[in-house]
């Protein structure tokens, strides 16, 4: 046995690929959360040798395997193919367990950068850490937010600590190096200048330590919310608020956004306690839920909220009526009905019994409650039942014992009709007497790994396993082990809930902490959306239709709405006019709440459109007050509106040059100067009250290329029209409109131009630089990634770039990515996304034939919503083990 000390983990890697990467990995990973008195916290072995270039250095590479207790794959098809990688790995897996492999990939698909042995080994994908966003060598950057998550991921695999317990114990770590480090420096002023120096530099040291304590707590609380993202959302958004009031900074307002845009189609949680049952209304108003310590819980979500006690016991089974006005609930030897405007009735069950079930009938008339004892009382299965209904009119009370099969859901679907639903058969009864007036065979679910769901009518009963998703239709009436109405795979390997629509048309499965939402019915049925945010998922039910869910998670119910897709905007009743495949996209101007789009031949004026007939089309639009100016070409004809209540039109007026495309226009503050850019490369200057004093500035370059239309963000007018800027094939004009004079700027050609109030944007093919408004100086620029396409649209704050279906937010002062934006999908309209700044923190985004969006950019209404989404506050708690210091308030929002 050697007595040389062991490695915590092994790092194997393409050097090819990720020389740069692996060395950060591993300092990374070795001093994370490490003690100040200590060297490092893990023990990782990399090799600094080219074993390519000597391969007798296998040897030592084996006896470090043989020393180590994890391997580290940094996954990538140039590993894949690396003999050493697979060496390696064959290695690991004749001697050590998979079980103990963690997969970083960083380039590639999981499957095509996995050595085909390690795949076999692990069986079906297992979670892996993605690095694949490291597209530079320059984002290998101890200082990268996301380069630290992922070193916390790997940390955590290979200590066996939980994330959030690790990066807490990293941030206090570091907190208590300050500390230290602080102390030191103190003494040795104290020692060399003095008293009353000492004094004076101990007002700046405390202000210096209160600053960086006060960034290690945002730090923290910004890594813990990321952590927290794909397992507690409701936490996360909590967390990325706290950190962003603590300290505003790149790192909280990335995870603040983050937060807010994980799982867009959450509407907000809200807390009910340690819930035992749950059930919601047909109206999609009212939850209603039974809990542990046997209350009953109605929350109206529009607000409100009442209760009731049913006892001691846990609630098990609660339902409600279609508008939420009658609720009825069961525990083990109770029963309840709650009529909200009349008062309380409860019934006694048999004691003792545990299975128990609750229906109310959706007019509220009949409520309904039933247990049954889970001994069998023949052979076949059938056990003692009692129900007993009330008939709400009437306040008639009936109660019947006999033996029945035990149920697995209980539904009152009319006044006429009580269905039990059992996996023998489905039952029939008149509400009145109880009487079965209906009866059909059932046994159609597989005995195995199956969770079965029924919609809030009983219409429909869908389960889920591992084949696919199954629905049947309960009014059947052939016997039910035919083959299912529809069937949507595949199916999830371990489901916990499933609900099932009014109309089955759609079905939500919860499987671990991800609700899958599958189509049933349509020309594509199959799976439409993924739901996250939670570790476990216990609960789903469709709420009043088929676009709304409700489901629980720990204490909370969490409500999503399937149409939405943010919680940072809103969609403006303004539909985007259709932009055909190869056009550029729509152009969007938009003041004081007023809306204008060009596209093609369509003017959407706020909910009004205007047409020109073809092969006339539309230039951009650009507003003055009430005032809309648009020029239409090729004949170069422009038009003033009046936009009030209605529209009038002012004026018309006209270039000198014909166009077929106006690129980019502006009209000053005083109105009496329109500058238009056309694609002849030509800068029009039209001056006057009536603007017929008409001047042309060629540039006599074609901005057109190789037959393609130009794109209008290749020229921009100033906000008072007195500049234009101009991307030819080969550099950057600025013209002066009032004098004629132009310049070129340094660095040649570029992808995209724009004005701000007072800079001027230039985005080249992997930077934008920020130029002041003549040109002459480069204020500053920032690196971008290159994989955005050419377009971009900016505020004061904020700068926007396209890509497909997704906008990337920049924070224009330092040049951080803030996030993405994920847009309504284009089909066939790549990169067709027309952006427009309203004020400086708002951006709206036009997509063809779909609605307007308004994308709500200002942080400190981030952290309001992301307050409200959240439904709750940290706790003294939680703040003391993510930061580890007394709480300030911690009241949300």
């Amino acid at each position: 046995m050697s007595d040389e000390p062991g490695y915590d983990a092994f790092i194997s890697y393409s050097r090819a690929l990720d020389g740069t990467l692996a060395p950060e990995l591993h300092r990374g990973v070795q001093r994370f959360a490490k003690p100040w008195y200590r060297q490092r916290a893990l023990r990782v072995f990399l090799d600094d040798a080219s074993l390519s270039a000597n391969p007798g250095l296998w040897t030592s590479i084996e006896a470090a395997l043989g020393r180590s207790r994890w391997l580290v794959l940094l996954a990538s098809p140039e590993a894949a193919a690396s003999t050493w990688v697979n060496r390696e790995v064959d290695w690991w897996l004749a001697h050590r367990s998979a079980q103990q492999v963690l997969v970083v990939l960083t380039s590639g698909e999981y499957s095509s950068s996995v050595p085909p042995s390690l795949r076999v080994a692990l069986g079906q994908e297992p979670r892996w850490v993605d690095l694949r966003w490291l597209r530079s060598a320059g984002q290998v950057d101890p200082s990268n937010p996301r380069l630290r998550e992922a070193v916390a991921d790997i940390a955590s695999a290979v200590r066996g600590v939980p994330k959030d317990d690790l990066v807490g114990e990293h941030i206090r770590q570091h907190r208590r190096t300050v500390r230290l480090a602080r102390g030191a420096v103190a003494a040795l002023v104290l020692l060399t200048v003095g008293v009353l120096i000492a004094a004076f530099l101990a007002v700046g040291q405390r202000d210096s330590a209160r600053a960086q304590a006060r960034t290690a707590s945002a730090r923290g609380l910004a890594s813990a919310a990321v952590a927290a993202l794909r397992t507690d959302l409701s936490l996360a958004q909590a967390l990325a608020a706290e950190a962003y009031r603590v300290e505003a900074n790149g790192q909280t307002r990335a995870a603040l956004f983050q937060a807010l845009t994980a799982s867009p189609q959450l509407d907000r949680y809200v807390s009910v306690g340690a819930w035992s049952s749950l059930a919601a209304s047909a109206d999609g108003e009212v939850v209603v839920a039974g809990t542990e310590d046997g209350r009953v819980v109605r929350l109206d979500l529009a607000g409100g909220r009442s209760e009731q006690r049913l006892g001691d016991r846990p609630v098990r089974s609660v339902a409600i009526s279609a508008d939420g006005g009658v609720v009825a609930a069961a525990s083990a030897g109770s029963g309840l009905r709650w009529d909200v405007a009349g008062g309380v009735r409860t019934f006694d069950l048999p004691d003792g019994d545990p299975d128990v079930l609750a229906a109310v009938s959706p007019s509220g008339r009949f409520s309904a409650v039933y247990s049954t004892t889970a001994t069998a009382t023949d052979d076949s299965g059938a056990s003692a039942g009692t129900r007993i209904v009330h008939d709400g009119q009437t306040d008639r009370v009936l109660t019947r014992a006999d033996t029945t099969f035990p149920l697995l859901f209980l539904r009152m679907t009319d006044d006429d009709t009580l269905l039990e639903v059992s996996y023998d058969n489905w039952v029939r009864r008149a509400p009145a007497t109880l009487d079965v007036k209906s009866a059909t065979p059932a046994n159609v679910m597989p005995g195995n790994g199956v969770t079965p769901g029924l919609s809030a009518d009983g219409a429909h009963l869908g389960y889920s396993w591992e084949n696919g998703t199954e629905l049947w239709h309960t009014t059947a009436t052939a016997p039910a082990h035919n083959a299912p109405q529809r069937r949507v795979p595949p199916g999830r390997a371990s489901p916990s809930s499933v609900g099932v629509s009014n109309d089955g048309a759609r079905t939500a499965v919860a499987d671990t902490g991800t609700i899958f939402v599958y189509d049933m019915t349509g020309p594509d049925p199959g799976e439409r959306l993924r739901l996250e945010g939670n570790s476990a998922t216990p609960f789903v039910e469709f709420l009043g239709d088929n676009d709304h869910l409700v489901s629980a998670a720990r204490d909370q119910l969490v409500l999503w709405d399937l149409t939405a897709n943010t919680r940072i905007g809103s969609t403006l009743p303004v539909q985007v006019p259709l932009v055909c495949t190869a056009c550029p996209a729509a152009s969007v101007a938009v003041s004081n709440g007023k809306t204008a789009i060009t596209a093609g031949a369509e003017l959407t004026v706020d909910t009004r459109a205007l047409t020109v007939d073809p092969p006339d089309a539309f230039g951009p639009a650009v507003w003055r007050g009430d005032h809309l100016y648009v020029v239409t070409t090729p004949d170069g004809i422009g038009e003033t509106w009046e936009v009030r209540d209605g529209m009038r039109r002012l004026a018309r007026w006209q270039g000198q040059v014909s166009a077929t495309d106006v690129l980019a226009m502006g009209v000053s503050a005083d109105e009496r100067r329109v500058v238009t850019v056309n694609e002849l490369g030509d800068v029009q200057v039209l001056e006057g009250a009536d603007l017929a004093a008409a001047r042309t500035i060629p540039l006599g370059r074609r901005l057109d290329q190789d037959g393609w239309r130009p794109s209008p963000h290749l020229a921009a007018v100033s906000p008072d029209a007195s500049s234009a800027v101009v991307v030819t094939p080969t550099s950057v004009e600025l013209v002066d409109a009032v004098s004629g004079a132009r310049r070129s700027l340094p660095g040649g050609g570029a992808s995209s131009v724009t004005f701000t109030g007072d800079s001027l944007l230039v985005q080249r093919s992997d930077s934008i630089e920020v130029w002041d408004l003549a040109g002459s100086v480069r204020r500053h620029s920032f690196r971008t990634d290159p994989s955005y396409l050419p377009g971009i649209a900016a505020g004061s704050t904020f700068v926007t770039q396209m890509r497909r279906d997704r906008v990337m937010v920049v924070f224009a002062v330092t040049g951080e990515q803030v996030g993405e934006i994920r847009l309504a999908p284009q089909v066939s309209r790549y990169g067709r996304i027309g952006m427009a700044f309203d004020g400086d923190q708002r951006v709206l985004t036009a997509v063809s034939e779909t609605d307007l969006r308004s994308w709500d950019l200002s942080a400190e209404n981030w952290v309001r919503a992301a307050c409200t989404s959240a439904g709750r506050d940290l706790t003294a708690e939680e703040w003391q083990r993510y930061v580890g210091s007394a709480p300030p308030d911690l009241t949300c929002g």
